[in-house]
């Protein structure tokens, strides 16, 4: 698969479950500009490049998205000075990131075609179950890097 800017920018694109209007509008960018970038017949000037970098839906994997260095993955924990575990969020808000994160990552990946997206496909059920199996592991992770 090619990595160039135009491919990745159309994989972050329906890695956030959007069309090509609503995110170009999401990120207040033309739509025939839009359009132009992700088929790669137009570079996006640095104001526009901008805009993935201030963007919630955007911004983590915007460095990725200009680069192709660093894929997006979820986010990395948060050290303080000592390199111990800070926890930035209560337990709800990781749990509601968790499973955003997992749905994006889901969509990302069945259109990079490791699995076949299908309408029926819930994707946020998909992130609940991840995180209800996963959370065990999580927990003692969070509490032995509390210790250390």
């Amino acid at each position: 698969m090619s990595n160039t800017f135009a491919t990745r920018l159309k994989q972050l694109r329906i890695s956030v479950d959007e069309s090509q209007i609503n995110f170009a509008e999401m990120l207040e960018i033309p739509v025939p500009s839009y359009r132009k970038y992700e088929k790669g017949e137009r570079e996006p000037t640095l104001s526009v490049i901008s805009k993935f970098f201030e963007h919630p839906k955007t911004k983590a994997y915007a460095h990725w998205l200009i680069t192709g260095d660093n894929h997006p993955n979820a986010t990395t924990s948060t050290l303080s000075g000592e390199g111990q575990y800070t926890p930035q969020l209560s337990e709800e808000e990781f749990e509601q990131q968790f499973v955003s994160k997992a749905k994006e990552t889901l969509l990302f990946l069945c259109h990079l075609g490791w699995f076949k997206s299908t309408k029926t496909a819930n994707f946020e059920t998909s992130g609940q179950l991840l995180l209800r199996d996963l959370k065990p592991m999580l927990t003692n992770s969070f509490r032995k890097e509390k210790r250390a």
